[in-house]
């Protein structure tokens, strides 16, 4: 049998606002959500129209709006702008740079020729590596060095085992 005819109140009504200043939107409002954009250049036809049924089928989050700033804060970022950047040393110096130590001959720290010895790069002469040496002994010498790295003793230590 059919129901009653006319109006039926629903059993659990939706919200609802109330008029003029008292009205409250119910909806989220058109600020609580983002804009649907579409994507074009996708890799795959159809791709760009299914970018659309996704971003409308869940509300994306808002965007927050950029907050004023005062005029305290932007003398302070002009402030920053104008003062002279701190000159850094570079930590590599690259191939082609002129030399750092014009009175130096090249061949220091060598074995051979002008200028300081082995000595002068921390290699004392019964260290010498000779030729041939395996990769085990190498560092094992380099390790006894006093400023060998704690990195390069453990290794040493690792490789004697």
């Amino acid at each position: 049998m059919a129901g009653k005819g006319g109006y039926q109140a629903p059993a659990k009504p939706a919200m609802q606002s109330g008029p003029g200043s008292l009205s409250q939107r119910t909806d989220g409002g058109p600020a609580s959500k983002q804009a649907m954009r579409y994507v074009s250049g996708m890799p795959n036809y159809g791709d760009g129209t299914d970018m659309m049924q996704i971003q409308s089928g869940a509300p994306m989050a808002a965007t927050p709006s950029p907050r004023p700033t005062s005029p305290s804060q932007m003398a302070q970022a002009a402030q920053q702008q104008q003062q002279p950047a701190q000159p850094q040393q570079p930590s590599v110096v690259p191939l082609t740079a002129p030399t750092q130590r014009p009175n130096e001959p090249v061949t220091t720290g060598a074995a051979t020729g002008a200028g300081a010895g082995l000595s002068a790069i921390g290699i004392q002469p019964g260290q010498v590596i000779t030729p041939g040496a395996s990769a085990k002994q190498v560092v094992q010498s380099a390790a006894m060095h006093p400023d060998a790295s704690p990195a390069l003793q453990r290794l040493a230590t690792l490789l004697g085992k």
